[in-house]
């Protein structure tokens, strides 16, 4: 590890996160779909729980009242005319055995012209007028409790004799309650399944917009490649035909504005390089002290110019749209920064700012003209706005996430909210005084893009910044020569939008 002088880089102004107000709740496809199939099919599963339930009763309520019609029957049948009036023949013991019940209580009586012949005198009796050989059931009540009763008709010389035979409904209300879970339990999980499996399914159906969604989540802003449309659903491929048009005319927007600025920056090149030398010339030849001032700015304007040429050519290579390949191989970077060291210690020295180097190995693939460029932009960022005195260090190594870059400083410092915001072009930190184009940290950022690399700035401890450029532990040489925006294929998209 060797150590060269220090910088303080203050340079890079950030992007900030800057407050986003949240965006309006709006009902989602999937909500919506579930309110259209799922209420619906739960209302017809009620319905038939309902139906189902309403029909064991029915059936087996006319069980019941025919168990309940047996006795009353058997009594008719024992009826007999008597002296002046008809006469139960039937022994107290088998009356008896027709009360009997194990749950219920049961009750008879036999009327006569509404004299009671036996039976129970607090049975009520039927609240219609009975012909012979009429049957009847009904509802009553008996001391507050509920009753069912059957009611026949039999025929006799003086009119109709009335047999009832009633009994309390505790069998009836338990039988409702079996059937009632027998009933609703079945069909309460057959219909929690059915919603389990259209949520599934919906979910399942809707997999290929999610898929779509995150594939151009994960892209580059440079990225414009066609998103694939062989296997993706017959309802989304509109979709996905639609955005790639889109995507199109967006790429020839962006490859027109490059040519037009590259063809700009390199035409200027050499006027501003003739103009530079001309301003030279004139400083050298005698002229009056009244034109110094002048000459001193034109001279820097001059050099600004021409160094903001100079970055718009870099960012127009940088850019996949940009001429030629990119000639990959494998880099040390402590190795290659090292081809810079003397250039970074003059700009520092002129500066008075102690320029400092911290280079262990760290191996990644890339375009190494490019890598440089990278490395000269953070270095000649953190020493440009660094304040006199302060110091700058450079360090190399390789961590668990890969092999980094870093340039720390001693500077102000990035707000939170702009460290961001500072790799966008042409965007410096408000209240920074030096000079500067605003390019130089795009550039740092176009080319981490192309390297499938992350760039990323913290805060000191004390005041400062910290800028690391961290490569990918295994790069893929897939991007060597292509001319695509971004470097990332969309590895999912093509297996999963279709299934």
């Amino acid at each position: 590890m060797s150590a060269i002088g220090r910088e303080s880089a203050r340079g890079a102004p950030a992007r900030g996160g800057s407050d986003v107000s949240p965006a309006a709740l709006r009902p989602s496809l999937r909500a919506q779909l579930l309110r259209w199939l799922i209420l619906p099919l739960a209302a017809l599963f009620a319905a038939g729980a309902i139906a189902a339930y309403l029909s064991a009763v029915r059936l087996a309520t006319d069980a019941y009242d025919k168990a309940l019609l047996d006795p009353a029957l058997a009594i008719a049948d024992r009826l007999r005319p008597g002296a002046g009036r008809v006469e139960l023949d039937m022994p107290p013991g088998t009356l008896e055995a027709l009360r009997v019940d194990a749950t219920d209580n049961v009750y008879y009586a036999v009327r006569d012209r509404d004299q009671l012949i036996a039976g129970s005198a607090q049975l009520p009796p039927p609240r219609v007028v009975l012909k012979p050989g009429e049957r009847v059931f009904y509802d009553d009540m008996l001391d507050g409790r509920a009753l069912r009763v059957a009611a026949v008709a039999a025929a006799s010389p003086g009119g109709p004799v009335i047999v009832q035979v009633a009994e309390t409904v505790e069998k009836r209300r338990a039988m409702v309650r079996q059937v009632l879970l027998a009933t609703a339990i079945p069909e309460a999980v057959f219909a929690l399944s059915a919603m389990a499996i259209i949520w599934f399914g919906i979910g399942r159906g809707l997999r290929p917009l999610e898929v779509l969604r995150t594939e151009l989540a994960s892209r580059s802003h440079l990225d414009l490649r066609p998103l694939p449309e062989a296997r993706a659903p017959a309802e989304v491929q509109p979709l996905v035909s639609g955005l790639n048009e889109l995507l199109a005319r967006l790429g020839s927007a962006m490859d027109a504005q490059g040519r037009f600025i590259a063809d700009a920056a390199h035409q200027l090149r050499t006027p501003l390089a003739a103009l530079q030398a001309q301003v030279e010339a004139a400083r050298r030849e005698p002229h009056p002290a009244a034109l110094d001032p002048t000459l001193d700015q034109l001279e820097a304007a001059t050099r600004r110019t021409a160094h903001l040429a100079r970055q718009l050519l870099t960012l127009a290579r940088v850019e996949p749209t940009g001429d030629g390949p990119l000639e990959w191989r494998t880099l040390d970077l402590a190795v290659l920064l090292g081809e810079r060291i003397d250039s970074w210690l003059a700009l520092a020295d002129a500066r008075n700012v102690d320029l400092g180097f911290e280079l262990d190995p760290a191996r990644a693939t890339g375009d190494g003209v490019l890598v440089l460029e990278m490395a000269g932009n953070l270095v000649d960022n953190a020493i440009k706005y660094s304040p006199p005195g302060t110091s700058v260090t450079v360090r190399t190594g390789t961590a668990e996430d890969g092999a980094y870059l870093e340039v720390e400083d001693e500077g102000p410092g990035i707000p939170a909210a702009e460290r961001e915001r500072v790799f966008e072009r042409f965007y410096r930190v408000r209240g920074t005084r030096s000079e500067g184009t605003g390019l130089g940290l795009a550039i740092v950022r176009e080319i981490a893009v192309r390297h499938g690399a992350v760039v990323s700035v913290r805060a000191r401890k004390e005041p400062g910044s910290i800028f690391r450029v961290t490569f990918p532990r295994t790069p893929s040489g897939s991007g060597a020569s292509s001319r695509h925006r971004g470097g990332e294929a969309p590895v999912s998209a093509q297996s999963v939008l279709g299934s």
